[in-house]
């Protein structure tokens, strides 16, 4: 049975083989999403392929697709070097935005473009209130610029900003001055060398406590519910606070979604302002 299952996943790796090789579209540049299909199709069935001729093909596939991503990739950072990374990255974003916490090809691209170096953490626990970090995934980065109407005109704060990927994005899609506050300094250390990278001038970051951040003159706050409890109320307090000079826009996403949907300052056009796996945008009332 065992001679019978590797000679079948041999045969599985050359049908894709010959697939990939019959209709070659995924060699265009901008065919990363089909790239990424078919190396997670390829490695798949590597898994239980035996060593010899297809084993050999499919890695080579591989190697020719990830060549192509490091091209794209360098491609993609130059023109944001420029000032052109909406026009650059416009492909990829289009498409209904699904709910829940998970990634997808999106974040792939993402993940190579910025190409932030992820540090060791020694204490990866996080503090009483705390949340360990989680990236958010990019179509949620996407929407919410999208349904806070966030422009060039803006300055945004991302509480909890981790290793930076929503001020960076946030920025490059639409030229709004971003912050992220972190507590971890290794982590701003990361985020700040690969906005330097990309010659993002407009993108900032701060270690530091949330509840001690700088606040003034801020028209978004984000937060992927970087804390909980007290942390969060106080967070939630400062930011009313500033609600009080200013209209203000506050887009969240996570468990938070609760708390900021009971605040009487906050309104929201969401039909579920309490909803946890998508992104949920609060204006302060007049």
């Amino acid at each position: 049975m065992a001679g019978t299952r590797v000679l079948s996943e041999s045969a599985v790796l050359n049908t894709w083989i010959a697939r990939l090789l019959a209709n070659e579209g995924w060699r265009e540049p901008a065919a990363f999403v089909d790239r990424a299909d078919a190396m997670d199709r390829l490695d798949l069935h590597l898994v239980g392929a035996p060593y010899g001729d297809a084993r050999d093909r499919a890695e080579r596939l591989i190697e020719a697709m990830e060549a192509i991503d490091r091209d794209l990739f360098d491609h993609l950072r130059q023109r944001i070097r420029v000032g052109e990374g909406r026009q650059a990255l416009s492909p990829w974003l289009g498409g209904a935005v699904s709910p829940g916490q998970h990634y997808d090809a999106l974040d792939a691209l993402l993940a190579g473009v910025l190409a932030i170096d992820e540090p060791e953490i020694d204490d990866p626990s996080p503090p009483p209130e705390m949340v360990f970090y989680q990236p958010t995934p990019a179509r949620h980065i996407v929407d919410g610029i999208r349904r806070a109407s966030i422009s060039a005109g803006d300055i945004v704060l991302d509480l909890g900003s981790g290793l930076g990927h929503v001020p960076m994005l946030v920025h490059v899609l639409t030229g709004a001055r971003t912050r992220g506050v972190e507590r971890h300094p290794a982590y701003v250390d990361s985020a700040a060398r690969a906005a330097s990278a990309l010659a993002l001038g407009g993108v900032s970051f701060v270690a530091g406590d949330a509840r001690e951040a700088r606040l003034a003159g801020v028209d978004v706050f984000y937060l992927f519910t970087p804390f909980l409890g007290g942390v969060l109320r106080d967070v939630l307090a400062r930011i009313e606070a500033e609600a009080a000079s200013r209209p203000l826009r506050v887009v969240v996403l996570g468990p938070c979604a609760r708390t900021f949907a009971r605040m009487p300052w906050l309104r929201s056009d969401d039909p579920d302002p309490s909803a946890t796996d998508r992104i949920v945008v609060f204006r302060s009332s007049p």
